[in-house]
């Protein structure tokens, strides 16, 4: 079929006008590498990257800092950071779209979902809805390492038979506090939660997570474990927080992201981060099919959120840090990442500030 000269000059035109269109986005995008270099430099971090979404659209990103101390590679905001515990609000959302399916319930137990796994009485009552509020008395496993929870090391056997063990091994652990009452802190309260998951489904979590949050969000650069591996050599090598200043990561004895995926194991780029903070925004807001309302109020409510007010929701260990912060009111969503630990949240919490002073009308929305 051939084409006139006309409608080629239209197409020609329709083309220049997009390019134009898509400079024009690209060059009204503010650049937040001053504002993060000022960060890294006041706190001594390695690198980080950072954007600001608003109306769902990208309006500021920026990096500052290197991959690697001792090499000059620049970070970019394309690259992929450790979240930490940001992967737990990912990992309730899974959860969430699950109910929604009908394939969990909030008020399933650990006695009648993990029925091949030996447990103590006091856990057999305790609901999914408990395990992601923290209120199930499971042990906090805050600190992790080699010579404090070995058991956690123990590398013997499939990944399925590791879980296995570790799951019995927890829950046969005395309660860190009466099951149902007060809420502690637990990491292994999230995997045991991924474990019911799994076990209803009957598919792995990596499989479960991908299917359910990261293909649906479009997080292209989402994955497992470290950022930097034999196979991503380009990729950020994280860096520990020492008391004078930071220090590459040794490749050793690392914890085992394996196990403890669903609480913190994730890693992704900074882009990625807000785009499932821009989610959780239209979430909060009803705009939003991922979730019923019911179901989006119930997540919502079991971690700690209000649906209209503004959230920080932050991940760190010693070796990097991560977070995104929500303004429904705003409409705004930005997200930080560091290959690096900052103790406290603090390069966090300040770029949080910075934000909020140049895009948030001086208010705390």
């Amino acid at each position: 079929m051939s084409v006139s000269s006309s409608s080629r000059l239209h197409c020609v035109a329709a083309l220049l006008l997009f390019a134009s269109a898509a400079l024009a986005n690209a060059q009204d995008k503010t650049n937040l590498g001053t504002m993060l270099e000022e960060i890294r430099k006041s706190q001594r971090l390695p690198g980080m990257a950072a954007v600001v979404m608003r109306d769902g659209a990208l309006i500021a990103e920026g990096a500052a800092g290197v991959r690697k101390l001792g090499d000059p590679a620049a970070i970019t905001v394309e690259d992929r950071f450790g979240i930490g515990s940001c992967t737990k609000r990912m990992t309730g959302f899974l959860i969430s779209r699950l109910v929604d399916e009908g394939k969990l319930k909030w008020d399933m137990t650990l006695g009648d979902t993990l029925t091949d796994i030996p447990m103590r009485e006091e856990y057999r009552s305790v609901t999914l809805a408990q395990l992601l509020s923290f209120t199930g008395g499971i042990a906090g496993y805050e600190r992790i390492g080699p010579k404090i929870t070995p058991e956690l090391f123990d590398t013997e056997g499939t990944h399925s038979e590791r879980e296995q063990r570790f799951a019995k091994h927890v829950l046969n652990l005395p309660p860190a506090t009466k099951p149902g009452t007060s809420a502690i802190y637990s990491n292994a309260s999230f995997f045991l939660a991924a474990l019911m998951a799994s076990k209803v489904t009957g598919k792995d979590f990596d499989s479960l997570m991908q299917a359910q949050v990261f293909s649906p969000l479009k997080l292209n650069a989402a994955g497992w474990g470290r950022p930097w591996s034999e196979s991503r050599r380009d990729q950020p090598w994280q860096h520990v927080a020492r008391p004078d200043g930071h220090v590459p990561e040794p490749d050793i004895n690392r914890p085992p992201e394996v196990l403890f995926r669903a609480a913190g194991g994730a890693h992704m780029s900074v882009k990625d981060l807000a785009l499932f903070g821009q989610a959780d925004l239209q979430t909060r807001k009803g705009q939003t099919t991922w979730l019923k309302p019911a179901t989006a109020q119930r997540w919502l409510g079991l971690e700690g959120v209000s649906a209209g007010e503004r959230s920080v929701h932050a991940g760190g260990t010693p070796w990097l840090s991560a977070c995104y912060a929500v303004w429904p009111k705003l409409n705004m969503v930005a997200a930080i990442a560091v290959n690096g630990g900052s103790p406290d949240d603090e390069a966090c919490k300040a770029f949080v500030r910075e934000v909020e002073a140049r895009y948030g009308q001086g208010t705390r929305a």
